[in-house]
């Protein structure tokens, strides 16, 4: 029987100064990796001597203000079947690379030119503040190469539309250069800017350059320039864009968010980008999901529910494959906003609905169960009270005993009874929601004598 052949793997990187990053980007994947190449375009600390120690191929290049040509000279050394190119301070789980190999050695017959990931970017905690998509693994082929200087993407050099599988739900690149490693963000910023600028001046209708100025202003703060950058941006975009044209939808999403956080904002000028951006991206949750945050805020519940179940229902319907990069990343906070204003606006049930879902995932949120059992039980805000004193109320709006107990049942689906944190929490949030007579009910039914004396 006739060997299955393995996909050979070329992992490719551009590097500069990335000592503390060099080691962990050349480890997470070497055991899938049929060569490692390393490009050094002029660093000054030990990359290249601890790259070379972990077995990389080494190679010096001059910097020439231009990643895309960094990147090309790398791949053109490369001798494997697809590139892998991730940056030094990007890295996969280990894990998900032995499951990339199988991937791609079940592909050598397939038609796909690359595939893109998921890709999540980590603050200077670790965690997720943001998720995007990437194409970072890519048939070695004279015919695919990196364009443009700054915000290189692949492209076909005949012309053709790259075929790129689609595999954002099995993988994910983890991103951490937001945690202080690397250039300071004066240099990158001041780099970013003038190779933006040197694009502008050969491409000046470029909207995608526009937008990512626009991005470099809103790092450094500077919000009203941000917000001129990315109206030149919006207004040079093409007629029709693809439906997952991520660098657009960016470029709405600050613009939308900018005008919506504005102080005194005037509501017409958002609308405005608003229509456009859905018009040119109907797909996009982002737009609905920012809309809904601006009426939430500025106390409108009702409009804010109906674009924040416009925005979720998006996502569900299309993904989050090259859209939704915020919504996707802030899917609780959609969840709390939804319960807040659905309760704010009288809407009982959907207020349940989105609670329940929310505390699936975060049963700790003692904002939202508090709106929960304010939805579910009768109001009592006298404090919590005896037992006896209890019994004279007979016909007060404290919620039945049957009541009490269909409740209790109910969050069991969602607490460990059990745990004494979990009994703690919902007694303090109902203590909290002014659900006294409930919290009573709970101490006395799942709390033992000794812990009943100590809270009554």
């Amino acid at each position: 029987m006739k060997q299955k052949k393995c996909v050979r793997i070329s992992q490719c990187m551009i590097v500069k100064n990335e000592e503390k990053n060099i080691e962990r980007a050349l480890s997470w994947g070497r055991e899938i990796m049929w060569e490692q190449i390393v490009v050094d375009t002029g660093s000054t600390d030990r990359t290249i001597e601890i790259a070379k120690d972990l077995g990389a191929k080494v190679y010096s290049f001059p910097w020439t203000d231009d990643f895309s040509v960094a990147k090309n000279h790398a791949i053109e050394i490369a001798k494997g079947d697809w590139i892998c190119f991730l940056d030094a301070d990007e890295y996969m789980m280990s894990e998900d690379a032995r499951k990339l190999k199988e991937l791609l050695d079940g592909l050598e017959k397939e038609a796909f030119d690359g595939i893109s990931t998921g890709w999540q970017q980590l603050n200077g905690e670790g965690k997720i503040f943001a998720s995007g998509t990437q194409i970072r693994f890519f048939r070695n082929q004279p015919d695919i190469r990196y364009r443009r200087r700054i915000h290189e993407q692949l492209e076909s050099l005949s012309g053709k539309d790259l075929k790129v599988g689609d595999a954002v739900a099995a993988f994910s690149i983890f991103h951490t250069g937001y945690q202080g490693e690397g250039e300071t963000k004066h240099t990158k910023s001041s780099r970013n800017r003038r190779l933006i600028l040197d694009e502008l001046k050969e491409h000046p209708e470029d909207s995608e350059m526009m937008g990512y100025m626009g991005d470099e202003c809103l790092d450094d703060g500077e919000r009203d320039e941000a917000e001129q950058w990315y109206r030149r941006g919006v207004e040079h975009m093409p007629i029709e864009i693809g439906e997952g044209d991520q660098r657009s939808a960016v470029t709405y999403t600050r613009l939308l968010t900018i005008l919506t956080e504005k102080e005194g904002c005037v509501w017409e000028e958002a609308e405005e980008i608003y229509q456009k951006a859905v018009k040119h991206l109907p797909k996009e949750a982002d737009f609905d999901y920012i809309v809904g945050r601006y009426f939430a805020a500025s106390g409108q519940a009702s409009r804010a529910v109906e674009h924040l179940e416009a925005a979720l229902e998006k996502l569900n319907t299309y993904g989050c494959s090259n859209r939704a990069l915020i919504l996707a990343g802030n899917l609780l906070d959609a969840y709390e906003l939804l319960v807040r204003c659905s309760y704010e606006a009288g809407e009982g049930q959907k207020c349940v609905t989105y609670a329940v879902a929310h505390l699936q995932y975060d049963k700790y949120a003692m904002s939202v169960l508090s709106r929960l059992l304010m939805v579910l039980l009768p109001e009592d805000n006298d404090g919590l009270v005896s037992h006896e004193k209890t019994k004279e109320r007979i016909g007060s709006n404290f919620a039945s005993k049957e009541e009490n107990q269909r409740i209790l049942e109910f969050f069991a689906g969602l607490y460990d009874l059990t745990s004494l944190k979990d009994r703690l929490f919902l007694v303090k949030t109902a203590q909290m929601a002014k659900r006294c007579s409930f919290a009573e009910y709970v101490i006395r039914h799942v709390f033992t004598p000794e812990e009943q004396r100590a809270l009554l």
